[in-house]
């Protein structure tokens, strides 16, 4: 199929989908209706080990929605909010074609730090931790080409991949979540891929469990549980990594694929 422009393809999207989801043109975004199964729109961008002998493959995102990465969506030292209220977006500026991606699955197997801070100090802040310089240094360069991490996002504090956070994206009900921690949750939960279990990922009940930036206290991280909750771990072990971007659209080309978990789009680097 010839290569389109992404965003071009939206209201061509809008006119043929009555419900296109989160790629579709802005007007198409709903959020989530009371008793209504959430609908979301996939795409494969980059590639990454996914085979348990680390064979790559594309990897795919889920489109969680419109939305820019800002100050503030991640807990530290000069930032412990006092709600779980989750920030806003500044969709101006050039970021009116923004979107926020997530990956499908838990793609990878990694120590969050290699210290525990400890009890009753400052938490050490996402920036300065090991799995934020891991993500950005070695993942991204491994998932994406030059040209793929042109069309990214900065994120404040955490670079251009990182992990999710509650307020940026884990608590937004227009991303298809809820804005509480211990409650379980469909939407949050996620299975591993076979490299990331071949690394050491485990199981519970079907599902597994997933860092977050944000600390909780000194030692102590938030994570997602294997049932979608949001629960609590310490910092100074492996833990699933799923990471979270911001791409900009116009920036991208539409390869094929009709948006489906079973044909997502095929996104590349608009040339």
């Amino acid at each position: 199929m010839p290569a389109f422009r992404l965003a071009s393809l939206f209201f061509m999207l809008l006119c043929l989908m009555p419900y296109a989801g989160a790629l579709a043109e802005p007007a198409a975004l709903r959020g989530y209706d009371a008793g209504q199964t959430p609908h979301y729109q996939y795409v494969t961008f980059g590639t990454y080990p996914y085979e348990k002998d680390g064979e790559n493959a594309p990897v795919l995102w889920r489109v969680l929605g419109r939305g820019t990465p800002g100050e503030g969506d991640v807990i530290n030292a000069s930032n412990v909010p006092d709600t779980k209220e989750p920030n806003g977006d500044d969709l101006t500026g050039g970021m009116e074609d923004v979107y926020c991606l997530m990956t499908e699955y838990i793609i990878d197997f990694v120590l969050y730090h290699d210290v525990r801070d400890e009890a009753g100090g400052t938490p050490l802040d996402y920036a300065d931790t090991l799995i934020r310089v891991y993500l950005n240094e070695e993942l991204l360069g491994r998932m994406f080409t030059k040209s793929e991490q042109a069309t990214l996002v900065e994120m404040p504090e955490r670079g251009l991949l990182s992990l999710p956070s509650r307020k940026g994206e884990l608590f937004r009900a227009d991303y298809g979540f809820v804005a509480e921690d211990f409650v379980a949750l469909r939407e949050r939960r996620a299975v591993g891929t076979p490299y990331a279990y071949a690394l050491g990922l485990k199981r519970i009940e079907g599902n597994s469990w997933y860092w977050t930036t944000d600390w909780r206290a000194a030692g102590r991280r938030w994570i997602v549980g294997d049932n979608g909750h949001i629960s609590v771990s310490g910092l100074d072990r492996q833990g699933g990594v799923r990471p979270i971007c911001y791409v900009h659209a116009d920036m991208l080309e539409f390869l094929g694929g009709d948006g489906t978990l079973e044909n997502p789009y095929h996104l590349g680097a608009a040339q």
